[in-house]
């Protein structure tokens, strides 16, 4: 008797769970769906100043990332032949303490070009809020300059660092 009963209440329970009766949504496209597939138009060029004093920071900022690129570059022989002797060593022995420290020294000889890079950086930020570019061919030419130099480091140091990992 407690089965009939429960199973007339199942088509009750099923109906509550069924939702009003009317239109399905529409599987149209919305509104917003297209915004994207329209060709997309290039800004036109803004116009940039001259500035001198500007030139000459930014000249003076490419000056010190190839400083800092030129000493990156004498200390890395050494750096690289302290990292493969320490290649497979133990950790804290001899050899990877003293590749450690060279390895170290050529992540400090980094930081001219890592601090240009950044400056350079800042100074495009500061003319894009400000609205009022200047030197803007000099200045993005200095920064893919400076980055490139940033990238070859970073493409030295990396398997060096890599070969003295403690894991």
């Amino acid at each position: 008797m407690r089965i009939c009963a429960s199973l007339l209440l199942l088509p009750i329970l099923l109906a509550g769970c069924a939702g009003p009766e009317g239109e399905a949504p529409s599987l149209a496209p919305r509104p917003i769906e297209g915004v994207l597939d329209d060709p997309v138009h290039a800004i036109a060029p803004v116009r940039s100043t001259s500035d001198s004093a500007l030139a000459a920071r930014i000249d003076a900022l490419v000056g010190e990332a190839e400083a800092g690129h030129s000493a990156f570059a004498a200390s890395y022989p050494a750096a690289r032949q302290s990292a493969e002797r320490a290649a497979g060593s133990a950790i804290e022995s001899e050899a990877w303490i003293e590749a450690q420290l060279a390895v170290s020294a050529l992540d400090s000889a980094r930081s001219a070009t890592v601090q240009a890079l950044g400056s350079l950086d800042g100074i495009l930020a500061g003319q894009a809020l400000a609205g009022a570019p200047s030197e803007t061919q000099r200045l993005l030419a200095a920064r893919e300059r400076v980055a490139a130099l940033y990238a070859a480091q970073n493409a030295q140091y990396d398997p060096l660092n890599a070969m003295l990992r403690t894991q």
